[in-house]
């Protein structure tokens, strides 16, 4: 992550530098003075709309201002495609603090949802996007796994419900289920293949349910 302390010092030392009030480089930057004493103090981060800005009114280079060079920020401010297969894991960790939903959102875009940038960039994401992305993700045969502790349960017990209507297992979604619905596939897995097929939905069950389903279960066999 950036050393939003350090940033803050060099902040302060450019702006004196300029021989500049933080008033005057807030007035520059149409910003309030609050704003860049706390980027100063090291308490917040410049927007990375910001950054262009400040590095053009203290003649210095964004890497002088943020410390080193961080190529997603880099492609990001200069409107390139950015595709997240040609960055490191720390550059893309690192930028997520920084980038807007959308523009995470262009990143994943242009590298196909990798799991590996999903499981980094994921908890910046929108609930929409994330949804859009375990429908893909459905659709074209791939694992939502690293989705799920981010989607509603209502979606989840969608995505479930396809799974199952194609024939595969929902072991996964188990845990991300609601009760109820836990208890109605299990009833429904007993009812297929009794108690072999239901043990799977046992543990996410509660004691309630379960003795329900052992009734069930005793009644069955007498």
């Amino acid at each position: 992550m950036f050393d939003t302390t350090q940033i803050g010092k060099r902040i302060s030392e450019f702006r004196k530098a300029k021989d500049m009030t933080q008033y005057e480089l807030a007035d520059k930057l149409s910003i309030s003075f609050q704003a860049v004493s706390n980027w100063e103090r090291g308490n917040s981060m410049p927007d990375i709309s910001k950054l262009p800005e400040l590095a053009e009114i203290f003649g210095v280079t964004i890497d002088d201002i943020i410390g080193h060079n961080n190529t997603v920020l880099h492609d990001v401010i200069s409107s390139q495609s950015p595709n997240a297969n040609e960055y490191s894991d720390a550059d893309i960790s690192e930028a997520a603090y920084l980038l807007k939903p959308s523009q995470i959102e262009d990143i994943l875009i242009n590298t196909d949802y990798n799991p590996r940038f999903l499981s980094t960039f994921i908890a910046f994401l929108s609930e929409n996007t994330i949804e859009e992305i375990a429908d893909a993700h459905i659709k074209n045969g791939k694992s939502v796994a690293v989705l799920l502790p981010h989607l509603r349960y209502e979606k989840i017990e969608e995505l479930a419900r396809i799974a199952l209507e194609n024939g595969e297992s929902i072991t996964m979604f188990v845990p991300f289920l609601r009760e109820s619905t836990v208890k109605a596939y299990a009833i429904k897995a007993f009812e297929h293949g009794g108690m072999d097929e239901a043990s799977v939905f046992l543990p996410f069950m509660n004691e309630a349910d379960i003795l329900e389903l052992m009734k069930l279960a005793s009644q069955t066999n007498n």
